[in-house]
């Protein structure tokens, strides 16, 4: 005997797409006119919405009015979305899936030289990218770094604003202002933490790897493709791997993902032409 769906309350029904993807609800709305009310009501969409979605909502810099929650969502991927003021941190939704990416401007990073926190210095990329690069930037501004001797960039995300039980992969996003120049490769990090009400780290777990964030070196010694070699993006910038991580289910507030580079060797360069660094993209693994 065959059962019909319709016997089943709309709300089973709404539970039950709720538990597929966004992909699948947008399939469901072409069964039927009944499917499709379900399909696109705010009980099925407010599942795919990341669990925060009010704070992130009421956090952006351009407010944005939305009909439902299927708009709101399809808003959140159709362009990075800047969250808090400043312009510093960008974030978006993958349309399929709804897994969220992230990216953190320059400002809010952390550089250091020889372990002592320096000032960025920021300018405007319309400043200090020549005009005969074509590349689209997701900040009004970058840094500019002209000294790579004993640099370290440091990057912070709590875990909880990422979403859970996925794979994500870290990238710098930087750019060569004029040229590249012969450096080491770089040392570069990702670790996992939960931060004590001391501001002490606890559970820390380190994953160290060599990247070359220029595309041919003669200081490179692996011919294989590890996948922490510099390569260039659709946006005209260029991106390096620092690591990658599994969120898991926590959201507790104090576990948070750092993100390093640092230069290890001591090698004097004084790079004339200047490296920018836009920031650093977490997006889910491929």
């Amino acid at each position: 005997m065959e059962l019909d769906i319709w016997v089943l309350p709309e709300e089973c029904i709404a539970h039950i797409i709720s538990l597929t993807s966004p992909r699948d609800a947008c399939c469901c709305t072409a069964v039927s006119s009944k499917f499709r009310s379900v399909a696109e009501s705010d009980t099925v969409w407010v599942r795919f919405l990341p669990s925060y979605w009010e704070d992130i909502v009421s956090r952006l810099v351009s407010p944005v009015k939305f009909s439902s929650k299927k708009a709101l969502y399809f808003h959140l991927c159709h362009s990075p979305i800047f969250i808090d003021q400043g312009n510093n941190k960008s974030f978006t939704l993958e349309k399929v899936s709804g897994i969220i990416r992230y990216m953190l401007g320059s400002e809010e990073l952390l550089m250091l030289w020889n372990d002592v926190p320096i000032p960025w210095n920021n300018l405007p990329v319309s400043d200090i990218i020549p005009s005969n690069k074509h590349v689209e930037s997701r900040f009004l501004k970058a840094c500019l770094v002209e000294d790579m001797s004993y640099l370290q960039i440091r990057g912070r995300m709590k875990l909880k604003l990422l979403s859970p039980n996925t794979a994500y992969e870290a990238f710098l996003i930087y750019l060569h202002r004029f040229g590249e120049i012969e450096h080491p490769p770089m040392k570069v990090s990702i670790s996992v933490r939960s931060i004590g009400k001391e501001g002490e780290s606890h559970g820390v777990e380190e994953v160290v790897n060599d990247a070359n964030l220029f595309t041919s070196s003669v200081f490179s010694t692996s011919t294989k493709d590890d996948g922490y070699g510099a390569r260039k993006r659709g946006d005209g910038w260029m991106e390096v791997k620092m690591g990658e991580f599994f969120t898991g289910e926590d959201d507790d507030d104090a576990c948070e993902v750092e993100m390093r580079l640092w230069e290890t060797t001591g090698y004097v360069v004084h790079v004339d032409y200047g490296l920018v660094v836009q920031g650093i993209e977490l997006r889910p693994k491929e």
